[in-house]
């Protein structure tokens, strides 16, 4: 029988931090927007405290990807998180910010190397860098995708939703979100009635419809099961 790893792969941080997962969608393809980002911000709690989907209008993959980085400090500064464990995939433009301060970096990135180099010499800001595998940021990358088809700007998320509160239950190691996994209470349930040998449910029983993301998203200030909202950021 073929074994396969089942071993979680997300860790927590450390008390006290929090770890913010960012990535760059790109498609070779320029798309008319411009290519997006993904920003996922979780406590030591694995619980999710902000996310960003959307687009910066960046069409080359190395600024877009250290662009991706920069939002997610930024929004780390914002929020005042005083330690950050910052993750992200993409190998190249990883090293390209760690060697910048030896090496430097490609012309057309210096301004935003610069800008990320100034974060991390922030003496009360204790950063931590890290690159991740991409089976291992999945949620980032679903909202950089999931922005990419959506929005001419960032948007900040506040609650989860459909395939994001799938992904972020993965993580967690609790399992399984379709709708026979959902439980609900006691007085929102009533006998069912059998006619014709059919079970019918009766008229008052509660009914737990799921709304597609497209659907959701027509409207950008629908709530949403626990009060899901997005707000576009202005700054």
């Amino acid at each position: 029988m073929e074994m396969v790893n089942v071993n979680a792969t997300w860790e927590m941080p450390r008390r006290g931090a929090v770890k913010i997962k960012v990535h760059g969608f790109f498609s070779e393809i320029q798309l008319a927007n411009g290519n997006r980002l993904g920003v996922v911000v979780r406590n030591s709690r694995g619980t999710i405290l902000r996310m960003l989907s959307g687009s910066l209008g960046i069409n080359e993959r190395g600024n877009n990807e250290l662009y991706a980085y920069l939002e997610g400090l930024k929004r780390a500064y914002a929020e005042e998180y005083p330690a950050v464990i910052l993750e992200m995939d993409h190998v190249q433009s990883y090293w390209e910010w760690k060697n910048s301060t030896i090496e430097g970096g490609i012309p057309e990135h210096a301004y935003v190397l610069e800008q990320l180099n100034t974060r991390r010499r922030d003496k009360n800001f204790a950063l931590d860098v890290r690159l991740t595998d991409p089976e291992d940021n999945e949620l980032a990358a679903y909202l950089a995708e999931y922005g990419a088809s959506r929005w001419n700007q960032m948007v900040v998320i506040k609650r989860s939703f459909g395939r994001v509160y799938e992904l972020w239950s993965k993580d967690m190691g609790l399992g399984p979100v379709g709708p026979q996994f959902r439980a609900v209470n006691e007085e929102e349930m009533a006998v069912e009635v059998m006619e014709d040998g059919v079970i019918n449910p009766p008229a008052n029983m509660f009914v737990m419809v799921e709304q597609n993301d497209e659907e959701f998203m027509q409207n950008e200030n629908a709530a949403f099961g626990d009060g899901f909202m997005v707000q576009i950021q202005e700054d």
